[in-house]
């Protein structure tokens, strides 16, 4: 169903109650997951709409909303230096879940290609200040908490799923598996991560990161999964200043398979890719997923040693955006 800014402003002048709406402005969008409307007071304050547009979607914004009290304690303390959404005001949806109403965060889109070296440097401290989040701030918003055998048990269950379909490649279900059971992987300390960061999910103000949003499926997980969006996207360079950034924030040594498990991660979502289309009995994502997996696979015949690996985009399984 088509949701237009004046439905999505009507939801705002329910939901805010006393707030006199004036107009609407940007942004406007539309998702598989999310419709999205600004509207304008008449304080000048800027409001932003976001209605889901399924049930999953529904969940993800509560989600984002019962771990928005934690994460906003810890930006007004300063434990973390960019802003996060403030939801201000609710309203139910026929679509299912709630529509959530909050103040526009203050900064803009940025495409990764015409990042500079500041903003890497920026987003290195963003990741590391968020990865060094006191886990019970998690904890408390109710989101899933992962050890390292946790995360192991579950990519191998969704690696036996992938087998079972027949579709992947032999030998790039085999590459998987080695790495899931090599040891030296995870010796790692499940963190705070963001779970779904790509573009649409961080502005930026004058080469740093001003506020992230999209935190409906952040757990507490491996820190590598919130640097495949920017592995598939910077250059070497670019991407050994937002690690080395990354390291400083921290405070401590640096991950020494980082990257290997970022691969991981790239590479695992073809495989969760394929499996989503055959969960919904898609016969365009499992091709899509088919021949991405293939490609995939003969560029590792090609280069068994290539850590870099092809640039993928497609919808995530989850969210509907790029996963990466």
């Amino acid at each position: 169903m088509t949701r237009t800014s004046l439905f999505l402003a009507a939801i705002a002048v329910s939901a805010l109650g006393d707030v006199e709406i004036v107009a609407t402005r940007p942004p406007f969008e539309s998702t598989p997951d999310y419709h999205v409307a600004g509207v304008l007071d008449s304080q000048g304050r800027h409001w932003v709409v976001k209605y889901p547009r399924h049930q999953l979607a529904g969940a993800a914004l509560e989600a984002e909303a019962a771990l928005a009290d934690g994460l906003i304690q810890a930006v007004d303390r300063g434990a973390l230096p960019f802003d996060v959404i403030r939801p201000k005001a609710f309203s139910t949806v026929r679509d299912g879940g709630r529509a959530m109403v909050y103040r526009e965060p203050y900064g803009r889109s940025v495409d990764l290609d015409t990042l500079s070296k500041p903003g890497a440097q920026s987003v290195g401290r963003a990741l590391g200040a968020l990865h060094e989040l006191d886990p019970n701030v998690y904890a408390s918003g109710g989101v899933p908490i992962y050890d390292a055998d946790g995360l192991r048990r579950r990519l191998q269950t969704e690696l036996e799923d992938v087998a079972l379909t027949r579709m992947a490649p032999s030998a790039l279900l085999g590459r998987w598996d080695r790495w899931i059971a090599d040891d030296s992987l995870w010796q790692i300390e499940t963190v705070p991560v963001h779970g779904d960061m790509d573009e649409d999910h961080v502005l930026w103000a004058n080469d740093q990161v001003s506020a992230i949003s999209g935190f409906g499926y952040a757990h507490v997980g491996d820190p590598a999964e919130d640097f495949v969006w920017l592995a598939n996207t910077l250059d070497d360079e670019l991407l050994d200043v937002v690690t080395e950034s990354y390291a400083m924030a921290r405070g401590r040594g640096g991950d020494a398979h980082l990257l290997e498990r970022v691969l991981l991660h790239s590479e695992f979502a073809l495989a969760r890719w394929l499996l989503h289309g055959t969960r919904i009995d898609s016969d365009e994502i499992v091709e899509e997923a088919r021949a991405m997996l293939s490609e995939l696979d003969e560029t590792i015949a090609a280069d068994p040693h290539e850590m870099t690996g092809p640039r993928w985009q497609m919808d995530d399984p989850l969210t509907g955006g790029s996963p990466a």
